[in-house]
Order: structure tokens, then C-alpha cells, then sequence
């Protein structure tokens, strides 16, 4: 059975429009072109790549809701998710971006239920309902890798989560961590929290918890510089929402060592926690122990006394670091389409976003 791809007809009239192509000379290489437009027949992909070919355009755009013709466009739409420090969206950052969205597309058509928790709140709610909610998916224990924990967790509840420092397998585009740290996208049937992994491993756990608690609020997000203060109303709720997960004020409380220094309580603290140095000084300065004074002193000296801890890999086993970056709730729907004759090998590939070589070995991690 051939299948048909859903696209909205007034995003491939947009496109064809601004190509400055005439619709006549687009008939002559896509015949059905004009029963797309109109809605009386659906394209298979082929068909659809096709299209896009002729446009000069990403295939995934024509996947889209809506129309993304620019940079200036993509910035447009995430100005609503306090994104007001970013003047230029770099081109990785775009692409990332519209890699997730084409991945989502898919998603929409594959996922039946739809995710009770997605925007099931607001910041007007009280701040305990919510955590109580993110903890029921998340669960209350405080275990060791937790980022592992949290992230399978979050996949059992319908989440996908991506990771990755460059764009796709292109190790000649690295993604910059001074731009962002990571991006939710919501959606109620494929919610996509994205996480640079060009940032230490701390880092990536806040993300991961951070980018959740906007899915709660049903609120799209774009993470950026790290470690920067924010204004919005927003994510300081989900600022001292996520820092509450990640390092309970009991949990502080109890584990805090009256006989030690202040330092070494925060160095065994954010070790037990798996959270960064500065994000547990932090913590400290929000429960009232330590003065804005101490704090101010206390972040000089780890600078100068401590190194930075968990830095980010190198790189490593090509093998695990693939089945680490692609969601495997994604990748699985993707060869159940395959294995259906939903869509050919060159298009799971292209879906993905890896060649051959990286198929093989994220099936090789299902197995």
C-alpha cells in the first residue's frame, strides 16, 4: 500500500510562491502538483521530495504547520520563549531546529494518545502542585546517573528527548554553547526536549529537568547562554521549579554537614546530586545558609580553588554515543515504518539524520 504524506496545502502554496517558480514549470516535473495545492490528493514522499527538490528547499519545511522561509522567521517563532537575547539565530541552531520539527511531523502521524501533562499547568499555579506532578513522572528517589533515570523516565511518559553537539552527523558543524543550551518543543502527542551536548553533564541534567517543567506549563522554550541571569516571570518559576527536583531543600537539609566548611559541603552536595558547583551555591544563597556576601566569595573560590567538574566527553565510542543522541522511542517508530513499507531505507535514513553506518548501529541498540 503506497503511503501519503499530510502536508497543509497553504505551506506548499507559500513555498512555491516565494521560489519564483512558475506553478506551470512545477507541473511539468510534479504532474499531480496541482491536486496537492488544492487538497484533493495527498503526495507520497517521494513525490513530496520531489517538490522540494524543485523549490530548493529542506523537505522537512513542507512537513511543517506552518511556513518557515528565513532565519528571521525561525526567530519570529521562538520570540514568545524568551529568546530575547538572541539577535541572529546562528545556522546550526536554525537547522537543529528544523531537524526536530521534521522529526515531530513524523511523530504526529505515528503517536495515537496524546500527553496528559503537556500545558497542564500555568505560572500562576501553585509551584508544590507542580512539582508534585513532575515528580509522579519523574519519581521521588535521588539515584545515582540520574540524568539516565529521568531521561527513561521521561521516555515511558511520551517525551522524546534529543541530544547533540553539531547538526546531524556533520562533525564540521558544531553547535555553540554560548548560544544555547538546549529547546523544548511542545506538542501534545510529541513533546521534544533537545539538549546540547556540547555541555557538561550538570549542565545537561538542568536542561533535561528545565525543558520538562516548560511541557508542564504547555510553554515552547529556547535554553540559552548558560549560567545567565533571567528576567521573565516565566523561567524564574521554572528556575526555582527545577532547582527544587534537582537539589530538595530537605534533601540539603539533612545531608548538610555542620562540622565542614561551607566549600566541602558543596562539593560533596553537588557530587551526591549530580548538579553543578555553582548551581548548589546557588541553592545555599535561595534556603537563607549562606549571605549574598558568602555566595559572591564562595563562587570566586571554587573558580580558583576547584576545577571544573564533568566536563563533556571528547567524543568517544561512535556506537554508544549514537544510540545516546537519538531518542530510542523515535527510532523504533521509524523502522516499525520501515518494516510496514511505510517508507523506504533512504528515507528512515534521512529522518534520522545518520547514513548507513549509523542505522545499522542504532538497530544493533535495539536488539
Amino acid at each position: 500500500m503506497i503511503q501519503r504524506i499530510t502536508i497543509n496545502p497553504a505551506v506548499l502554496a507559500d513555498y512555491i510562491q516565494a521560489s519564483n517558480i512558475s506553478i506551470e514549470d512545477l507541473a511539468e516535473k510534479v504532474p499531480k502538483i496541482y491536486e496537492f495545492i488544492n487538497g484533493k490528493r495527498l503526495p507520497t514522499f517521494n513525490q513530496l521530495s520531489q517538490v522540494a527538490k524543485q523549490l530548493h528547499i529542506p523537505v522537512g519545511l513542507l512537513l511543517m504547520d506552518d511556513i518557515v522561509g528565513s532565519t528571521e522567521d525561525v526567530v519570529a517563532d521562538f520570540r514568545t520563549i524568551d529568546s530575547t537575547q538572541i539577535e541572529e539565530m546562528s545556522a546550526e541552531l536554525r537547522d537543529t531546529i528544523k531537524e526536530m520539527k521534521e522529526k515531530q511531523s513524523f511523530l504526529r502521524g505515528e503517536v495515537e494518545h496524546e500527553r496528559f501533562f503537556v500545558g497542564m499547568f500555568s505560572i500562576e499555579n501553585d509551584k508544590a502542585s507542580i512539582i508534585s506532578q513532575a515528580l509522579q513522572i519523574l519519581g521521588n528517589d535521588i539515584t545515582k546517573n540520574r540524568f539516565y533515570t529521568y531521561r527513561e523516565k521521561l521516555s515511558k511518559s511520551g517525551v522524546f528527548t534529543f541530544l547533540n553537539g553539531k547538526v546531524k552527523d556533520n562533525t564540521h558543524r558544531p553547535l555553540n554553547l554560548k548560544e544555547f543550551r538546549g529547546f523544548v518543543l511542545v506538542d501534545k502527542k510529541a513533546p521534544i526536549i533537545f539538549i546540547n551536548q556540547q555541555d557538561s553533564k550538570t549542565g545537561q541534567l538542568f536542561t533535561l529537568i528545565h525543558e520538562f517543567i516548560h511541557l508542564l506549563l504547555g510553554e515552547s522554550n529556547l535554553l540559552e547562554v548558560p549560567y545567565s541571569e533571567k528576567s521573565g516571570k516565566i523561567e524564574k518559576v521554572v528556575n526555582q521549579i527545577t532547582a527544587e527536583i534537582l537539589a530538595p531543600k530537605k534533601y540539603i537539609l539533612m545531608n548538610y554537614d555542620h562540622f565542614s566548611s561551607v566549600i566541602d559541603n558543596i562539593y560533596n552536595l553537588s557530587r551526591s546530586l549530580e548538579v553543578s558547583r555553582e548551581m548548589m551555591t546557588r541553592r545555599l544563597l535561595e534556603l537563607n545558609m549562606i549571605t549574598q556576601d558568602d555566595y559572591q566569595r564562595i563562587v570566586r573560590a571554587l573558580k580558583e580553588t576547584y576545577p571544573r567538574p564533568n566536563k563533556r566527553s571528547s567524543g568517544g565510542n561512535y556506537y554508544h554515543n549514537i544510540n545516546f543522541r537519538i531518542d530510542r522511542t523515535f527510532f523504533e517508530y521509524v523502522n516499525n515504518a520501515v518494516m510496514q513499507d511505510k517508507m523506504t531505507y533512504t528515507e528512515a535514513f534521512n529522518t534520522v539524520g545518520v547514513g548507513y553506518k549509523g542505522y545499522q548501529a542504532l538497530l544493533e541498540g535495539s536488539r
